[in-house]
């Protein structure tokens, strides 16, 4: 359930202003999955992973 998925995980999906082309992965609160997405390189929330493992580990306890 949402409630044991921690904070960080539910900050919104940025990019950033800078112009890097990185693949992240991100925790989509609202599919509840992690979801991959592009990175500029620059002031990261939180919910910024390097891997699909990552961020399952972290944000769905998998």
């Amino acid at each position: 359930s949402s409630a044991l998925v921690p904070d960080v995980c539910h900050q919104p999906k940025y990019s950033g202003p800078c112009y890097a082309y990185l693949r992240r992965f991100y925790y989509n609160s609202e599919t509840e999955r992690c979801e991959p997405f592009i990175y500029g390189g620059c002031m990261a929330n939180g919910n910024n992973f390097y891997t699909m493992d990552q961020c399952n580990r972290h944000c769905r306890g998998k």
